[in-house]
């Protein structure tokens, strides 16, 4: 995280500058993007630190959320981001300015580079975490935007159509727009404590009765994640009548099973007759 910010931030002030300069809506754009990855990475760097630590009495399930909250701020951020974009791109559109082709491409190809490369180490960090995920999903819509800017560069430099650059700006934010909602409404529904998409609480009862023929009936099961992949689970299992120390290691199998099957790592089982 640390070194993708450092690689990050120094991209965003070349494409600033050079946007700026040159008066490149793209480059401005990418770099104001850019800024937003750098804080994005902090957030989540600091995310992943505090996840880590053991949190105090009142935490009883300790401080795995704040990934889920650093994924929200990260996806606020894009929403906004894309909005500024689309405002920017449609008074472009309206007044056109003068651009360089020839600088926006090479910066343009400069950030290509740094964005594969960062992209390359964040999945290899492990990107299937939500709060991980959200940082890649800026820094693979960046990809997109530098690609973007690549070909709209070498056009604007080959034939002069200026207005090409915030065509194409307005094309990357309405991309970007959709995956930031995406990643929006799952943070949302983490946050809410609904089950987990991949999972259902009728698939779960129907393979616990069919796995387990001592349970009787089922009831009250409730299904949420704390953060990606810390799921958990409680629910009633009715059995027939019986001493608790007969029925411990049916505990410990629907645990074990729930774990190896779904991948719940939190369950609380209440037995009743």
């Amino acid at each position: 995280m640390a070194f993708c910010f450092a690689l990050t931030l120094l991209m965003m002030v070349a494409e600033f500058v050079t946007g700026m300069w040159y008066g490149s809506l793209m480059l401005i754009s990418d770099g104001v993007h850019m800024l937003s990855h750098a804080g994005a990475l902090v957030l989540s760097w600091i995310a992943l630190a505090i996840a880590g630590r053991t949190s105090g009495k009142g935490l009883s399930y300790g401080l795995y959320r704040v990934e889920i909250l650093a994924a929200l701020a990260n996806a606020t951020g894009l929403v906004a981001f894309s909005a500024w974009i689309i405002f920017q791109a449609v008074s472009r559109v309206l007044n056109p300015i003068a651009v360089s082709g020839a600088e926006v491409t090479g910066v343009a190809i400069a950030g290509l580079g740094i964005n594969i490369v960062t992209i390359l180490i964040l999945h290899g960090a492990g990107a299937w975490d939500l709060n991980t995920r959200s940082a890649l999903l800026h820094m693979i819509a960046d990809l997109v935007s530098s690609l973007v800017i690549v070909v709209g560069g070498s056009i604007i430099w080959m034939t002069g159509w200026v207005v090409l650059d915030p065509l194409l700006s307005l094309a990357v934010a309405v991309v970007i727009a959709k995956w930031s909602f995406t990643l929006l409404r799952d943070s949302f529904m983490v946050l809410l404590e609904s089950q987990p998409q991949h999972l259902s609480q009728e698939q779960i009862e129907g393979s616990l009765l069919q796995s387990f023929p001592q349970i009787k009936g089922l009831h009250d099961l409730h299904l949420w994640e704390i953060t990606s992949h810390f799921i958990c689970l409680s629910v009633h299992v009715v059995v027939e009548d019986t001493l608790l120390s007969d029925v411990q290691d049916l505990r410990r199998s629907i645990s074990a099973f729930l774990l190896d099957r779904y991948g719940i790592g939190h369950c609380v089982i209440q037995l009743e007759c």
